[in-house]
């Protein structure tokens, strides 16, 4: 009998121990996973600044469609990772369009001012009522309702408009928040407003993927081609095939509250003010910034006889009377010298004192929605735009190229120069970090605002819970 309750004892202690020992393995396989993720997490935050030093980059290397420097980078060599593991690696990648539609990726970063911006939106509404009314009826899927909820959110007082909501009805909904009463700090933030739906947003992509597997994001090199497929700006200028782009057009294409850019020449310095007050500081800048004589002397003769400049385009294809003398603008549309002189000018001054612009919008990137929703394009101008665009062309580096291509007149082109650009400095993206033989990965939505220096990060959105296909 006592040998009997040895035994017991024995079995139930070697009972617990094996229980022990599993549970320790658990811990041990769990602490493991952890350090693993964790190394992942760091991969993914080498993969934002390697983004954002070729953002800063002097070399200004491609940032949109560059699988050399965004496709499957390593990060942590296979010697110094778990045998079976792999290289630790990151891919950075945005959406490509085709036909109105997501197809896939490229690797690279998408530009925020090729989307309307809420700020703008607003201003729009403020400077004349009905603007950004019209504009945000360019969303798919929107309504009234939605419309008029999206600027009480936006505004600042706390006066509902006819179909919208201010802190009373999202109260008597036992709502526990009020409107922002500013931009939002994420576009996430629009689903707290009335009878916005996730699906407006985001659309029918539950996992942010774009459609792309982990095989995409895991592969070494780039394609014959040299890339996944070409860069597409965000054009939507091809007919669908389906029969309404709005039925599958979701709005983080559309909207941003991030988009500004900084006024700075291609080294990054800051452009010349026109509108200097000491004309012989003024007259020195634009030496060091190598402007031509006769464009130098009819700028300071357009001071002298005309005081500020408005905006540059004043100086275009006109003359000045000084005394007995007429001078004429060596800056022109009308031949390839003057243009390009015109060009130059644009690129190394500003006739605003302001370092960062907020909320212009990216002539060539943008998609007809977008554009659609400027003030003052008509239809027939923005389908002309779509069908004459080319981003990588010199003679279009501006705006201003709607006016040498005779789409729009002059005065018109000085309203959309404070609408429209063809630059940006504020870029979202996806990074995923991976190990080469594992399935463990780590992903994250970002936006990077370069109009500071060095880039900040100003949205993190971890997306590795959504998982991945395989």
């Amino acid at each position: 009998m006592t040998l009997f309750f040895v035994a017991l004892i024995i079995s139930i202690f070697a009972v617990i121990s094996l229980g022990l020992a599993g549970l320790a393995t658990i811990e041990y396989k769990v602490v493991v996973n952890n350090g693993h993720t964790a190394q992942l997490v760091q991969v993914v935050q080498s993969g934002i600044d390697a983004a954002a030093q070729a953002i800063d980059a002097p070399d200004h290397p491609s940032l949109f469609d560059n699988p050399e420097r965004f496709s499957s980078i390593e990060v942590i060599p296979a010697r110094l990772t778990p045998v079976d593991f792999g290289t630790g690696r990151f891919t950075v990648f945005s959406p490509r369009y085709e036909q109105n539609h997501v197809q896939g990726i490229r690797f690279g970063l998408m530009r925020e001012s090729a989307k309307l911006s809420l700020e703008s939106i607003f201003a729009w509404e403020t400077e004349s009522a009905g603007q950004g009314v019209a504009a945000l009826q360019k969303l798919p899927g929107i309504t009234p309702t939605v419309i008029d909820s999206i600027l009480d959110w936006l505004d600042a007082d706390d006066v509902a408009r006819p179909q919208g909501a201010e802190s009373t009805y999202y109260q008597q909904q036992q709502k526990s928040y009020r409107p922002r009463n500013a931009v939002p700090i994420a576009l996430e933030e629009l689903l707290l407003i009335r009878d916005v739906e996730r699906t407006m947003i985001f659309g029918e992509d539950h996992q942010f993927t774009f459609g792309v597997t982990q095989s995409v994001l895991r592969r070494k090199t780039a394609s014959p081609s040299g890339s996944l497929a070409p860069f597409v700006p965000l054009d939507w200028d091809t007919p669908s095939p389906q029969s309404d782009v709005a039925e599958t057009t979701a709005w983080q294409f559309l909207l941003t509250p991030y988009s500004a850019e900084k006024l700075v020449n291609s080294q990054g310095i800051v452009r010349v003010f026109l509108n200097e007050s000491n004309l012989e500081f003024l007259e020195s800048q634009l030496r060091v910034h190598q402007l031509d004589e006769e464009s130098i002397r009819f700028i300071l003769a357009w001071r002298n006889a005309n005081g500020n400049i408005t905006d540059p385009i004043d100086l275009l294809d006109t003359a000045i009377t000084t005394g007995t003398e007429t001078l004429a603008s060596p800056f022109s549309c009308s031949d390839s010298v003057g243009y390009e002189r015109f060009l130059r000018l644009l690129d190394e001054t500003v006739a605003d004192s302001a370092i960062v612009l907020r909320g212009r919008i990216n002539v060539n990137e943008a998609p007809r929605l977008v554009l659609d929703a400027v003030p003052e394009l008509t239809s027939d101008w923005v389908g002309t735009i779509l069908e004459r665009r080319k981003p990588d062309l010199e003679t279009q580096r501006h705006a201003v190229w709607l006016l040498a291509e005779e789409i729009v007149d002059k005065e018109m082109m000085k309203t959309l120069s404070r609408r429209l650009t063809t630059g940006g400095d504020v870029y979202r993206m996806q990074v995923a970090g991976f190990f080469e033989n594992k399935p463990l990965f780590h992903r994250a939505e970002v936006v990077v605002d370069a109009t500071v220096k060095p880039p900040r990060m100003v949205f993190y959105k971890d997306l590795t819970p959504l998982g991945f296909p395989e």
